[in-house]
């Protein structure tokens, strides 16, 4: 029985230890992430997600950029995936993630969340995808080529390039993400598309806070881009019979912590814990997963502000009061098991949430 206000915080000693050995027997799947290839921060983000436990994250690849920009983007990618081929795996099939697990590796897709860098040719998707393009977003916030964002205020739906674009998906293997798409835009591809489709990174819009919490209320204070954040809530959110779509097609929906953190004192895991409830209590825990949306490069700007400028912490960033998420470090993963244990989900349901539903969606739509 799941039980709706328990906190991870709650566990005894013997739960806390099961939860922990049921993590690290898992395949653990962060479905977006935005990580950096530098030289130098890279290492560190792989530790991070080594430390906690992640089996493979889908990262976000080729964001607004001229189709050169972004094969170069992914070539650099795959250049330095062959440098650290002792801890890194490019996964270009779903048994790529089981080998991964099984070889103490970390396996990395490559998801653009915007697909600008087609520059309106469906072979140049082709191209990407011998790069290793496993996964794409058809349009972030605002209106492309394909078809409108989730920001834009008309949504005419998937034009005829946008169609093009969903066959070549199909007929390729690549997944479709829907996370910041429009809701007609939305409704058309899942009609579309002969493939199951994803929302990587959401929330429901029927939980969406109506006040800002953490992160979101962090960006919402810094730039105008964002808006107001209960809007953007919203936008972002997806109702819930497009949510039913989406699993009823076979598609896999990624509950997010961006959204999630409520104003005032509560743990951002047990906060994000409330949505994916809400996110079961739509489409059933055989379609539910995880989608940090975490952006590294921020996470170490912010982490060398507060190193230099301790006195701003909760001033120019925010401090989540357990420190999951606060400045995107992901070794605190195992505390969304904690909390699935804690609020009674069964540890094959554990499993299936943390990584093996995403596998399953691979799958199909990798076709291997």
């Amino acid at each position: 029985m799941i039980n709706l206000s328990r906190s991870y915080l709650d566990l005894s000693k013997d739960e806390k230890a099961h939860a922990l050995a049921l993590h690290r027997e898992s395949i653990v799947i962060d479905s977006s992430v935005v990580a950096v290839i530098d030289y130098v921060a890279e290492n560190m983000w792989l530790d991070d997600v080594h430390k906690g436990g992640l089996t493979a994250t889908n990262l976000t690849v080729c964001m607004q950029r001229s189709f050169t920009e972004a094969l170069k983007e992914l070539m650099e990618h795959n250049h330095w995936a062959e440098r650290n081929s002792d801890r890194v795996a490019v996964v270009r099939k779903a048994a790529d993630i089981g080998r991964a697990k099984k070889e103490g590796k970390h396996g990395v897709m490559y998801g653009p969340q915007d697909s600008m860098f087609l520059e309106r040719s469906v072979d140049l998707l082709e191209v990407a995808y011998s790069h290793g393009l496993r996964v794409m977003q058809l349009t972030y916030n605002w209106q492309n080529e394909v078809g409108a964002g989730c920001r834009e205020k008309k949504d005419a739906g998937l034009t005829g390039f946008g169609e093009k674009v969903v066959e070549r998906m199909n007929q390729l293997g690549a997944l479709i993400d829907l996370s910041h798409t429009g809701d007609q835009t939305c409704w058309d591809a899942i009609e579309q598309s002969r493939d199951p489709v994803s929302f990587t990174h959401i929330i429901p819009r029927r939980s969406a806070p109506e006040k800002p919490g953490g992160y979101a209320e962090w960006a919402t204070r810094s730039t105008s881009l964002w808006g107001s954040f209960v809007e953007y809530s919203k936008q972002r959110g997806k109702p819930d019979d497009m949510m039913k779509a989406c699993a009823e097609k076979g598609g896999v929906i990624g509950v997010t912590p961006f959204f999630a953190k409520k104003a005032g004192k509560s743990t951002i895991t047990d906060d994000t814990l409330d949505q994916l409830d809400e996110t079961v209590d739509i489409v059933g825990v055989d379609h539910t997963g995880f989608g940090s949306d975490l952006e590294f490069p921020n996470s170490v700007t912010r982490g060398c502000f507060i190193w230099k400028n301790p006195d701003r912490i909760d001033v120019d960033y925010f401090t989540p009061m357990d420190e999951t998420w606060g400045y995107g470090w992901l070794e605190h993963m195992p505390n969304l098991t904690m909390g699935l244990v804690a609020r009674g989900y069964s540890d094959q349901e554990i499993k299936k949430i943390l990584g093996d539903n995403w596998v399953n969606l691979f799958k199909r739509v990798w076709r291997g």
